[in-house]
């Protein structure tokens, strides 16, 4: 089985560029702060990657960014529209592969990628098995168009969550933790098809991920979050050298047997 897309001579390679501004932004729920003013842009084609720690709040922000919660304060914009009024989302198509995949497991494969454009209509029943049948070979997944989830691989899930994106032509493409759960070599498949996508079809994407290699192997920038705070913007090779020891500390964290930080945590 190859283990990066194939190309298709129906691949539609009209996918607009779109960029992406968060201006200022902060999210709280109730008295939690779970982001605090931050601000960064998304250039239009560009594979940006989005880390941090365990309740950092990137998948909040993503959330924010696909329009699924608004803001306490400040604005997403994508091409300079508010991503919290849902008209931006009907004249920008954006697409979430949520971190579990978030399949209809009473669905076949091939229904899980038809269900979007049959519920809003989009094309004839033959179009969508066009469709729907040239996005799972771009994945390598024609084989599994008759399987239900629950036969499925994990790996295999997530490429099944990427088809079902892709057959909405998105030109915002957004990922929540793509590798999570994965073996190593099944993970470096997973960061291939979010470059090749990206190659193929200049789609902007957003990776929130804890994968170093998937930052380093993939990403155009990588920003760190910790604590709802953004550290760091950079290039993953200038990020390899940042000298802040917070980001330091997540992308190489040190075991220390003789003072391990579970025991600093307990202590705090």
């Amino acid at each position: 089985m190859s283990q990066s897309p194939q190309s298709s001579p129906k691949a539609s390679d009209a996918f607009n560029h779109v960029g992406v501004e968060v201006d200022h932004v902060s999210i709280q729920f109730g008295s939690n702060k779970i982001v605090t003013d931050v601000t960064f842009s998304v250039k239009p084609g560009e594979v940006f990657v989005l880390m941090g720690a365990s309740g950092a709040g990137k998948s909040v922000l993503l959330r924010a960014i696909v329009g699924l919660i608004e803001p306490t304060s400040g604005k997403v914009l994508i091409d300079g529209m508010d991503a919290a009024n849902p008209q931006t989302h009907q004249k920008i198509r954006t697409a979430l592969v949520f971190q579990a995949g978030a399949l209809f497991n009473s669905l076949s494969v091939y229904d899980n990628l038809a269900f979007y454009p049959r519920e809003h209509r989009l094309m004839s029943e033959k179009r969508i098995r066009e469709k729907v049948m040239d996005t799972l070979k771009i994945l390598s997944l024609e084989k599994a168009a008759g399987k239900h989830p629950s036969e499925l691989s994990g790996g295999m899930k997530k490429r099944v969550a990427i088809a079902r994106a892709l057959v909405m032509e998105p030109q915002l493409l957004l990922y929540d933790e793509p590798t999570s759960e994965l073996d190593p070599i099944m993970a470096a498949t997973i960061s291939e098809i979010i470059a090749a996508l990206r190659e193929q079809y200049s789609v902007t994407s957003i990776v929130v991920s804890h994968d170093r290699e998937l930052a380093y192997s993939i990403g155009g920038r990588v920003a760190i979050l910790h604590q709802g705070d953004l550290r760091t913007v950079e290039s993953p090779s200038s990020i390899q050298n940042n000298q802040d020891p917070v980001v330091k500390e997540f992308l190489n964290p040190e075991i220390n047997l003789k003072n391990p930080r579970f025991r600093k945590i307990q202590q705090s």
